[in-house]
């Protein structure tokens, strides 16, 4: 259950055109097992699984989740979509290729503009897929049906060995003893004991270290401030406390590190270490979760894995 609310934050962290309508063509989307039609007035996105239109402010987003469908769906309600910022303004059963679907349509206020969402989620018992358009209202009489139709047309190649979780990502890292590499939401890394996303039912020990890209670029004003609201958006966490905070370099970048505790819901006491590196005019989010009991151990293999991070050549 902690990873499917985790992966529900990323989900709404994931939800951040000519005026003629443009042909579309067959695409596989990158880091994914999904073809789909995609507008030629988009490209494939940098920081992402999908495809943006930059002058217009719009994305076409696709995100692969290890979790069943029927787990997945029961976050995609009136009442939830509403806690998350957006009005929930259709919703309708489909078919998908071979898969059952939800169709919805969806408004969402964020940067002083409202956007507009059509979201396609569809999968079976041991894989979910999302596929989200977002685009400005101002723009939905040139965009909305062509991006519908776009969101309608993605297919899941099942034929299609998973993944490589490092694949395509624009940077390497390596795991350790405790913590291994266990897979990936969209340009996000889960490291953990049992080295599988999500971990095995029953699983006691609630280490986990998690390294993410910002979706897209944007300038970070005052970055300690920033790095201490970033460790407070983590759910299910009360009575943190900032232990020691630090500048320190991550793979050739400028970073700021934050040791800290915290409750989890359970009541069990928790060690957290973030780091946000900050560079190529965006960031990196790195934060290692472990017991209090084991800090002394996993933070020097939190470190460990902050340490091996390394941008490709194509990206410095």
């Amino acid at each position: 259950m902690r990873y499917i609310v985790a992966i529900w934050s990323l989900i709404t962290f994931l939800f951040a055109l000519s005026t003629t309508p443009a042909a579309a063509e067959i695409s596989k989307v990158r880091g994914t097992r999904v073809n789909m039609e995609s507008p030629d007035d988009f490209k494939p996105a940098a920081n992402f699984s999908g495809f943006v239109n930059d002058p217009k402010h719009a994305s076409l987003m696709v995100t692969e989740f290890p979790i069943p469908f029927e787990a997945a769906t029961d976050r995609f309600n009136e009442a939830a979509l509403l806690s998350k910022g957006m009005k929930l303004l259709s919703k309708e059963t489909i078919q998908t290729g071979a898969y059952p679907g939800l169709l919805m349509e969806a408004r969402q206020t964020a940067y002083g503009s409202e956007f507009g969402k059509w979201m396609n989620i569809f999968g079976d018992k041991n894989t979910t897929v999302l596929v989200t358009a977002t685009f400005p209202v101002a723009e939905a009489d040139s965009l909305s049906k062509r991006l519908k139709d776009a969101v309608l047309s993605a297919r899941f190649d099942a034929q299609v060995k998973a993944l490589d979780p490092m694949e395509d990502l624009p940077y390497t890292v390596s795991g350790t003893t405790s913590l291994k590499i266990a897979g990936r939401l969209q340009s996000t890394l889960f490291l953990n004991p049992s080295g599988n996303l999500p971990p095995p039912p029953g699983s006691s020990d609630v280490s986990t270290f998690v390294i993410g890209q910002a979706l897209s670029d944007m300038d970070v004003g005052d970055k300690t401030d920033f790095a201490r609201q970033r460790l407070k958006k983590i759910e299910n966490l009360s009575d943190l406390q900032i232990l020691e905070e630090r500048d320190v370099t991550v793979g050739g970048m400028p970073a700021r590190e934050i040791l800290a505790s915290a409750t989890a819901k359970s009541g069990q006491p928790l060690f957290l270490l973030q780091t946000i590196a900050y560079g190529r005019g965006s960031y990196f989010v790195l934060q290692g979760m472990t017991e209090m009991s084991t800090r002394t151990r996993m933070e020097y293999e939190f470190h460990s894995i902050i340490n091996s991070l390394k941008l490709k050549s194509a990206m410095i």
